[in-house]
């Protein structure tokens, strides 16, 4: 009775210093923030319905005007979708949110696209520019051209966005050229709805409009104006660039004035930043790349990163003392507060967050069952080897290397992560009570997902992230 009254007092005193090292979780809550996207873009067709019924037309005129108020709204929306917002993705994990964005965005430009050809012309055929069969359709050449014009930027978009990698421009001129088209598209289709003398060219739906296009317009001022400046007055400098391991850099960061690292940027551990390297805050080029060292360190902030063929390939030439700026955190792979067994599967730079979970428990002295499953495509120049293999002796860690293509030297695991060697690898004892984190590209994270899913671990056992 005593031991496990000890235990509960150790375990609520690692609660408290947990709760003032780390920031307050943020984030609304999946099913809230599903209720508060419908609610936006379904209350201006309520507003039409109930306001403004517009009298003899026919139903496939009305779905045609469904459809643009549709379209216009959640396009609106999306504005605050893709602002890297904490109360919108602080519990689903922005990832999660930017996958919804462009999800969602097919939908929109699918039904911007439709939307005209539904309407219906004098001989009864469906035809975009004649609007001489429905009386409520009041069309000038001025609400003509933007529609139309709109129209065409909508294909655009879609030309540019589809596969924007295959490009001949940085992918920083790729999302400046995506922002400004989305706001000349948002500015085309509001002067468009408005001015078109239907349901959007009443005062409460313009009002509507409006109240949403300040929203949006806020969302960019904040994100690339509002947020660089922040960035410009904590400025943080490389503190060490150091290899560990084949084409892989631990670099460290701390703050340029003195002071604490953490205190313009505090994380939970496993959360990861935007990275901008360069004297000033207000340039585009940033690179999201996981924490990989522990919040209760404060004098420095850390990332493990892996040359991929592109930007990182430069990480070995970063000169220490150069200038760099944070925009974070973000993510939501972060470890429970409670000291359940957990075990991570991690391939390439998936073992970032997954090193800040370690330090993070060592530092606490957190001796949960831990379970490290790293799979590497070579066993020569193993990434943070030397960094795992102490951790054995601190934590309650089972570490196994998982090899794709060994040498003749090899005695470990062998293969891919497959249900198989997934099933040998993690505790048989009570499998769905552990907490599984799964990190890597996106076709391992898929199919260890499934594998998991195979081996009976209930799906909200499992936290996955690339």
């Amino acid at each position: 009775m005593k031991s496990e009254n000890a235990t509960r007092r150790s375990l609520a005193a690692l609660a408290r210093r947990r709760s003032k090292s780390r920031p307050r979780r943020r984030g609304l809550r999946p099913w809230l923030l599903a209720i508060i996207y419908l609610l936006l873009i379904t209350l201006p067709l309520a507003l039409a319905a109930f306001y403004y019924p517009l009298a003899s037309r026919p139903p496939v005129d009305e779905l045609a005007s469904a459809l643009g108020i549709t379209a216009f709204a959640a396009l609106l929306v999306e504005f605050l979708f893709s602002g890297r917002h904490r109360w919108i993705s602080g519990r689903i994990g922005i990832e999660r949110t930017m996958r919804l964005h462009r999800r969602l965005a097919y939908a929109i430009i699918a039904f911007i696209l439709i939307h005209p050809f539904l309407y219906t012309a004098p001989d009864g055929v469906s035809w975009p520019w004649f609007n001489a069969a429905d009386p409520t359709l009041m069309l000038s050449n001025w609400s003509l051209f933007t529609g139309l014009a709109g129209w065409i930027l909508t294909a655009a978009i879609i030309l540019i966005a589809v596969d924007h990698n295959q490009l001949p421009w940085s992918y920083e001129t790729w999302r400046i050229m995506h922002a400004a088209s989305a706001v000349v598209l948002a500015a085309l289709v509001a002067i468009h709805a408005i001015s078109s003398g239907g349901y959007s060219g009443q005062l409460i739906l313009a009002g509507y409009w409006i109240l949403l296009l300040c929203a949006a317009l806020v969302t960019l001022i904040e994100m690339f104006f509002v947020r660089p400046w922040r960035q410009h007055r904590t400025p943080y400098l490389v503190h060490t660039v150091d290899k560990v391991g084949d084409r892989t850099w631990a670099v460290h960061l701390r703050r340029e004035r003195p002071g604490p690292a953490h205190t313009a940027l505090r994380f939970r551990p496993g959360q990861f930043a935007w990275l901008k390297l360069g004297r000033r805050a207000f340039r585009a080029r940033e690179h999201p790349f996981s924490i990989s060292t522990s919040p209760n360190d404060p004098s420095t902030i850390g990332f493990t990163i892996r040359e991929k063929g592109d930007f990182t390939d430069l990480i070995g030439e970063i000169e220490p003392g150069s200038r760099a700026y944070l925009d974070g955190p973000h993510g939501h792979l972060v470890p429970d507060e409670q000291p359940i067994p957990t075990v991570y599967i991690v391939a390439g730079t998936g073992l970032s967050p997954v090193l800040s979970h370690l330090r993070t428990f060592r530092a606490e002295q957190d001796q949960r069952q831990l379970t490290l499953i790293y799979s590497i495509a070579s066993d020569t120049g193993i990434p943070q080897r030397e960094t795992l293999d102490r951790m054995v002796e601190t934590l309650d860690l089972t570490l196994h290397y998982v090899v794709q293509h060994p040498t003749v030297r090899w005695q470990g695991a062998i293969g891919r992560l497959d249900k198989k060697l997934i099933d040998a690898c993690i505790p048989e004892h009570d499998r769905a009570r552990c907490r599984y984190f799964v990190c890597g590209p996106p076709r391992m994270v898929t199919n260890v997902f499934a594998a998991l899913r195979q081996l009976g671990i209930p799906a909200g056992r499992i936290v996955a992230g690339s």
